[in-house]
């Protein structure tokens, strides 16, 4: 580790796993992509349209929105912080969680890559992720647990205290990089987390509404597999079995 990420510490005691094939998405980036390729293939984006009710119509869906009535033969629920609300009988399987994210100014050289890459810390008390300054973004942190919250409420702003803390963590894993909080720090936000017991997706068709799959990448790790999880989302909508999803599936869920 020292020679791969001369700029990380491992704490005492750990072990270290090196992944040669990890990196950083950009998000921005990476969803204008995929929306032009949706674009592409036809699809009709709408934003800033609330879903009000679905509901089984025959052998599809109805879906009632705050501007129109929608009729469908598959419908797919990928609706994050909101999934236990819509399907009422996987609430049990997902809790929403505060979460705090500290980014510090650009530029600091060992804070980069190849000196610094991505990381995460396997704590009792959470998981410390860290992205890199790859592309002039900053130097970006968070820990991977927090209070349970209601998604319907937007989560409150960092305390003083939480981002204190936070870089107290990226001096302990990076020394030497400046982490102040009063200079360094250019963003500090709060996001709400979807996640399950197992930190495993939800991912299958609904057994009492096959016509309907339930998508819930969730657990703070969904974003990167995002294309596997459209495929997957795409074979599920055509009927096609996939037995290889059945670790993260429906079925599976509501008999553990």
């Amino acid at each position: 580790m020292r020679e791969l990420m001369p700029s990380f510490t491992v704490p005492d005691g750990y072990r270290a796993v090196f992944d040669p094939a990890a990196g950083v998405v950009e998000a921005e980036t990476a969803l204008a992509v995929a929306r032009a390729g949706a674009r592409a293939a036809g699809a009709e984006l709408a934003f800033s349209e609330r879903l009000l009710s679905w509901r089984t119509d025959g052998d599809g869906c109805l879906v009632e929105t705050s501007a129109r009535r929608i009729r469908t033969r598959s419908l797919v629920l990928a609706t994050g912080a909101w999934v236990g609300q819509l399907v009422p009988e996987l609430a049990d399987l997902f809790e929403v969680w505060r979460i705090v994210t500290v980014t510090l100014r650009a530029g600091q050289r060992i804070a980069e890559p190849p000196a610094l890459g991505a990381f995460s810390v396997d704590r009792p008390e959470g998981l410390v992720f860290g992205i890199p300054d790859a592309a002039g973004n900053g130097f970006k942190a968070g820990v991977d647990a927090g209070e349970i919250w209601n998604p319907d409420h937007p989560a409150t702003p960092p305390t003083d205290d939480e981002v204190s803390e936070l870089c107290r963590l990226m001096a302990e894993y990076v020394p030497g990089a400046a982490t102040d909080p009063r200079r360094d720090v250019v963003e500090a936000v709060a996001c709400l987390y979807t996640m399950t017991r197992d930190r495993r997706f939800v991912l299958g068709r609904l057994p009492w509404a096959p016509a309907v799959v339930v998508a819930a990448a969730c657990s703070g790790h969904g974003f990167k597999f995002g294309p596997a999880i459209g495929a997957a989302i795409a074979d599920l909508c055509r009927g096609d079995e996939r037995r290889d999803l059945d670790f993260i599936g429906v079925e599976r869920r509501l008999h553990t």
